[in-house]
C-alpha cells in the first residue's frame, strides 16, 4: 500500500489549496491572481468607463438594458508549494513514528498540488535543508513524489533557523510553505517563520506529535539520551520535574502556534495516535 490510500486520494480530489493571490505564480494554473484581465474566471460585470477596452463590452446585456458595461476576469495562476518535512532524529519516535505521519501528510499537501496544476517541491531538513525533489506539477508524477517520502530516514539534529534561511536564499519567489515537525527543538522559530512571511510566503505549520512528547512514562533515577544530540542527562523523575516539562513544552508550542498566526499562516495539530483520515481532515479544514 502506499502513502496514501484510496479513501485519502478520494477525499483529496475534492479539497482545493487555498492560496491567497500575492502566493501564486504567473503561469495559468487553479487559484485566481490579483489581475482583473481577460483571462479565465468570470469574476463581474461592471459598468463601461471612456478608455476600457471595446472588446469587453457586454453585447447581450446592451441588447436587454441598451446601457454599456464590460466584463472582467480573474486571471488563474499557479502557486508554487514547497513542503519542508523535519526527518531530525526525533522524528523517529511514536507508534507510528511520527516521520510515517509526516510523510503522508506531505504526500497529502503534494498531491493537492499536483492535482491542480501547482509546483510542488518537497525538501527534509534537519540542521539544515536538504535536497529538494524535483518541481512537481503532474498527478502522473505522485509515483516519484511517494518514492521520495519513503526514503527518509530520522537522524540528526534540527535547525529550523538554518533551514529557513537556506530555503530563502534558494527560493526567490513567493509561495505557499508547509512545515511538517514535531518542534522538538529548544531554540524559537518565531523569528523565522517571520522572515518566511515577509518574503511573501503563506505558511502552514503542521506539529507532528506523539503522546510521549508531553506525557513521557518516566520513573524514579535515570539516564536518558538525547535522541538528536546523543548527550546523556541523569536525573530523577519526580512529579514536580514532569510537570514542569510539559509546562515548557506546551509554551514552547504555544510561542511558534503564536508566530505563525501573527505571520498569517495556520498552525495545526497532528496527533500520531490518530487515525489518517481524521489527521487529514483537521490539517487540511
Amino acid at each position: 500500500m502506499g502513502l496514501l490510500d484510496r479513501a485519502a486520494l478520494r477525499l483529496l480530489e475534492g479539497l482545493r489549496l487555498r492560496v491567497r493571490p500575492a502566493s501564486t505564480g504567473g503561469d495559468h494554473g487553479g487559484h485566481r491572481g490579483d489581475a482583473r484581465s481577460a483571462g479565465l474566471q468570470f469574476a463581474e460585470r461592471r459598468e463601461y468607463n471612456p478608455g476600457d477596452d471595446a472588446r469587453a463590452i457586454d453585447w447581450n446585456a446592451f441588447a436587454r438594458d441598451r446601457t454599456l458595461s464590460v466584463r472582467t476576469y480573474e486571471e488563474e495562476r499557479d502557486a508554487r508549494v514547497h513542503v519542508l518535512v523535519d526527518v531530525s532524529a526525533s522524528m523517529a519516535l511514536g507508534n507510528p513514528p511520527k516521520l510515517e505521519a509526516a510523510r503522508r501528510v506531505a504526500a497529502a499537501f503534494g498531491f493537492l498540488g499536483m492535482n491542480q496544476v501547482d509546483r510542488v517541491q518537497v525538501s527534509p531538513f534537519r540542521e539544515a535543508l536538504g535536497r529538494p525533489t524535483p518541481t512537481l506539477r503532474r498527478r502522473d508524477q505522485y509515483p516519484g513524489l511517494q518514492g521520495f517520502l519513503a526514503g527518509l530516514e530520522a537522524r540528526g539534529t534540527t535547525g529550523f533557523a538554518e533551514t529557513a534561511r537556506s530555503f530563502l536564499e534558494r527560493t526567490p519567489s513567493s509561495g505557499y510553505v508547509v512545515v511538517v515537525s514535531d518542534l522538538m527543538e529548544a531554540a524559537d522559530w518565531g523569528a523565522s517563520l517571520r522572515s518566511l512571511a515577509q518574503r511573501g510566503h503563506q505558511l502552514c505549520v503542521v506539529r507532528v506529535r506523539c503522546d510521549d512528547d508531553h506525557t513521557p512514562d518516566l520513573r524514579g533515577e535515570l539516564e536518558l539520551t538525547d535522541a538528536e544530540t546523543g548527550e546523556t542527562l541523569r536525573l530523577t523523575a519526580t512529579p514536580a520535574l514532569l510537570t514542569a516539562y510539559r509546562a515548557e513544552v506546551a509554551a514552547h508550542v504555544e510561542r511558534t502556534r503564536d508566530a505563525c498566526r501573527r505571520a498569517g499562516g495556520i498552525f495545526v495539530d497532528a496527533p500520531v495516535e490518530l487515525p489518517f483520515d481524521q489527521v487529514l481532515r483537521t490539517v487540511l479544514a
